[in-house]
């Protein structure tokens, strides 16, 4: 039996039904989420953003791990911050169900593995804080917001020695793919850097003490076919939420 693991979705007003409809509320998530799961051997299952705590609790009772996926800014004040220069578009519905999603999963020792927003989000659901805008507030930077296409990768960074991240992907410095502004500021209590960028901001974090806890500011879901590193990732993640199948 494949592993059943939830992805959480983002969220947009659209008119799938031509220029007389007024517009409808869409879950949404890149196809490339699912595809990576499925390849690796799970089976993933979409988790709709305007739901609330006890239904995402019942989904995560019957899934054996929980994707964050990628999406708009997380709202600052859910990390005890005012909206500085630089704040993009925020959906307080969808931080309402992910970090929900989050704090669960984490509680239950579900694997969790966070893409972009995704692991922004595991990090303010443990108590961390977030760049608003890193060309803002990160002296030095360097660019984050790719407009190369979402495959090419256009940046390197450095993978800690004796890390998770380290053992699964076994290269101390690899390309990625990012299209971000934000990133982890204070790391929240019970994770650690895996990994950073060349001005020194957080690329990937971990939780040691977790059974699988990983988040990537980057974006592997778009070159897991071509990028042997984002493969592992996958691979990773999709082997740890079969170990938890095999245990219910």
């Amino acid at each position: 039996m494949r592993p059943l693991i939830g992805i959480t979705c983002s969220r947009n007003i659209g008119s799938p039904w031509g220029e007389y409809d007024t517009g409808h509320a869409m879950d949404y998530t890149f196809s490339e989420y699912s595809n990576a799961i499925a390849a690796c051997g799970g089976a993933p299952v979409i988790i709709p953003a305007s739901i609330g705590r006890k239904p995402v609790s019942d989904i995560l009772s019957r899934t054996s791990g929980l994707l964050l996926s990628g999406g708009p800014d997380v709202n600052p004040k859910f990390y005890g911050e005012q909206p500085l220069p630089g704040m993009g578009e925020i959906d307080e519905v969808l931080d309402g169900m992910e970090l929900t999603a989050a704090r669960l999963a984490l509680e239950a020792d579900l694997p969790v593995f966070g893409v972009c927003r995704g692991i922004q989000v595991m990090s303010v659901a443990m108590g961390g804080t977030l760049y608003q805008d890193i060309a803002t507030h990160v002296p030095g930077a360097i660019h984050h917001r790719q407009t190369a296409a979402k495959d090419v990768t256009t940046h390197k960074i450095r993978v800690e020695p004796d890390s998770i991240l380290r053992s699964v992907i076994k290269r101390r410095n690899i390309w990625v793919n990012g299209k971000h502004h934000q990133a982890i500021k204070d790391v929240a209590d019970g994770l650690t850097v895996s990994a950073r960028a060349p001005d020194d901001v957080i690329e990937a974090v971990e939780a040691p003490a977790k059974t699988f806890v990983l988040g990537v500011q980057w974006h592997p879901e778009a070159n897991w076919q071509t990028e042997t590193p984002s493969r592992r990732l996958f691979q990773a993640f999709v082997s740890a939420a079969t170990d938890v199948a095999a245990r219910k």
